[in-house]
């Protein structure tokens, strides 16, 4: 076990990237600057009619105060250490339940794999511990008589304070009194007064009855109708094609798993298991196959299950085979496992596990790759103090590092479902004018790495009164051609050079160096134990960028420095080289990278087309790379 926690310690120690923390610290800030708590929005221009229940304002504060205390550092720090005491209840809740270390061990690995998607910097978590402290206090009540009902209302207190799935606690406790009730046949006093008073503590919270509603508001998303469920990944539903499609497949494929043998070893043990955990498994499969953010409420649930089951099939006589083998089989497995999660470990901290899936950053702090930071500097250092549109992905670091207005962020119960069809419509031709001609922003700024944004960006550049004024690795700023006239539209090549990279390289240079041959995988993959690996893609969004602009030359250094700096996956910028070159007429070489990166990803569907519509077009003409 003690490797298996080195192990969730080095998962929990990451770059931070969650896009709401900007508005979680500006939340706690301000609530510390104004001593009050938020009512109606203050961050937005656009909805500060609307009312701001924020039921994670005492995480606010804490991660405020955190922040001014020891900085992004002391945010990481606080984040792994929670996490730690999450894994640390579930061990123990195990461990209660009289499951073998060995179990505990193999149940934990997969279980690990498919939480860590959800270990950013977010206040779910204390919704893990809160639920496994409520978990706690029950189960001791229920199979071991030990009355510590007395801590269930100060666990809710704390809870209804801190996230708003307190409800959660609700239904626990309606689950062990009325299985409880079914299984004794007696009406349990004790555990109902204080299931009574823990309900009514939830009415302690700055918002009262509103606040003690708002969890049903926020249920109304698990309907597949809502919008906000068609448009965010983390409310998507794990079994979804869009899952599968925007989401690594592990996590996913472990949870299926889980669902799956839970289930199976509840039938198998029926006569030996209570009402409530029928009641709770059945409740947490609902809410985690509504979402994917949900999915590590349905693990911790699923994990002491499985553990038992597995108990009960080696305890059973008559299956002499896993009585007689498995057990001496444990001490080389331990041997095997424990040998793996340390060479897993050795590949966190060179970062060759994150870089393999190109996601994510072991480290402290924040990613600044990941948010607006030198955006944000950008406007304040130039005083760009004026009403902007930004996209969703902006919004929450704007409200914290510029300290003005925004046009929307990731408070979605604030921006509410109206506002956000109408934020969806700029999305569709002609859609950001109207909201321009709206709103009468005189900047805008926005992520242009996912699709969506690239409707903005065409949109933006059919409009003459717009320039660009800014871009960097995370962002575009552009702004109206009568605001700020003394800030030069930007050049491209200059932003490259001041990068870093070698703008003085030209396009033969660059065509004898795309020549080499692949690197070995298995190299790569065996530098992932002994040299630090970075998988550069804000190169790759730039010099995707960079070719939607027409600067096809600036786009080509980009991509042609993203190969230099990574052993990974070339796929993307072997595509993006080989639509370069067939734009400018270059189809010998158009041709020799969309081979090569259909020896990067044989299924590629486009690489596949784009070679047979080249090769019909040039006939017979010789291949000049050849």
């Amino acid at each position: 076990m003690i490797s298996l926690f080195l192990l969730i310690i080095l998962l929990s120690i990451r770059l931070i990237i969650d896009l709401d923390l900007g508005f979680h610290l500006r939340g706690g800030q301000w609530m510390l600057e104004n001593r009050s708590f938020h009512k109606f929005d203050v961050f937005t221009y656009t909805v500060n009619d609307h009312e701001y229940i924020a039921m994670y304002w005492l995480y606010q504060i804490i991660l405020f105060i955190t922040y001014k205390l020891f900085n992004y550092g002391g945010i990481s720090i606080l984040n792994s250490i929670l996490l730690v005491i999450v894994f640390f209840m579930i061990f123990l809740r195990m461990k209660n339940h009289n499951i073998r270390p060995g179990i505990i061990s193999i149940i934990f690995l997969p279980a690990l794999f498919t939480m860590e998607i959800r270990f950013g910097v977010r206040p779910e978590i204390m919704t893990w511990i809160l639920l496994l402290c409520m978990l706690t206090v029950l189960d001791q009540y229920y199979h071991y008589g030990r009355n510590h009902l007395f801590l269930l209302p100060i666990i809710q207190l704390f809870w209804v304070n801190l996230h708003g799935l307190f409800i959660i606690g609700w239904f626990l406790l309606g689950a062990y009194f009325i299985s409880k009730y079914f299984h004794e046949h007696k009406f349990d006093k004790k555990l109902f007064w204080w299931s009574l008073c823990t309900i009514l503590i939830s009415l302690v919270n700055p918002y009262f009855i509103k606040g003690v509603l708002f969890p049903f508001y926020l249920f109304t998303r698990l309907q597949c109708s809502n919008i906000f469920k068609g448009a965010i990944t983390e409310l998507t539903s794990p079994w979804s094609t869009k899952a599968l499609a925007n989401m690594p497949h592990l996590p996913l494929f472990i949870y299926y798993a889980f669902v799956l043998i839970s289930f199976l070893f509840l039938i198998y043990t029926w006569r030996k298991r209570k009402l409530h955990e029928f009641l709770i498994i059945a409740a947490f499969f609902y809410i985690s196959y509504t979402t994917v953010r949900n999915l590590p409420i349905f693990i911790i649930a699923a994990m002491p299950i499985i553990g038992t089951g597995l108990n009960e099939l080696l305890s059973k006589g008559k299956l002499n085979f896993f009585k007689k083998n498995i057990p001496g089989a444990m001490r080389p497995a331990a041997f095997l496992l424990t040998g793996f999660i340390i060479l897993l470990c050795i590949r966190i901290v060179t970062n060759a596990f994150y870089a393999g899936r190109r996601g994510g950053n072991f480290g402290i702090g924040i990613d600044e790759k990941m948010h607006p930071v030198a955006a944000s500097e950008f406007m304040n250092k130039n005083g760009l103090r004026t009403r902007f549109i930004n996209d969703l992905n902006r919004g929450s670091w704007l409200i914290w590092a510029t300290k003005q207005p925004v046009f929307i962020d990731g408070r979605l119960e604030v921006i509410q479902e109206d506002f956000f069809r109408e934020y969806e419509k700029s999305y569709q031709r002609n859609g950001l004018t109207e909201l321009i001609n709206e709103y009468g922003p005189r900047l805008i700024i926005f992520d242009y790495s996912y699709p969506e944004a690239m409707i903005w960006e065409i949109q933006l550049q059919q409009l003459p009164d717009w320039r660009k004024i800014y871009w960097d690795e995370t962002s575009v700023i552009y702004a109206l051609n009568d605001y700020r006239p003394d800030l030069e539209a930007i050049n491209f090549m200059k932003i490259v050079h001041k990068m870093g990279v070698d703008t003085t390289t030209n396009s033969d240079q660059i065509w004898q160096l795309l020549q080499r041959p692949d690197r070995s995988r298995f190299i790569a993959w065996l530098k992932g134990f002994y040299k630090y690996n970075y998988f550069p893609a804000e190169l790759g969004r730039m010099a995707y960028y960079a070719s939607v602009n027409l600067e096809f030359h600036a786009s080509e250094l980009l991509y042609f420095e993203f190969l230099q700096r990574t052993d990974q996956n070339h796929y993307a910028a072997y595509i993006g080289l080989g639509t370069i070159y067939m734009l400018t007429g270059q189809l010998d070489r158009s041709l020799y990278c969309y081979e090569r990166a259909l020896k990067q990803n044989p299924k590629s569907e486009i690489a596949a087309r784009r070679i047979k519509e080249i090769k019909e077009y040039l006939g017979n003409k010789p291949l000049l790379y050849k």
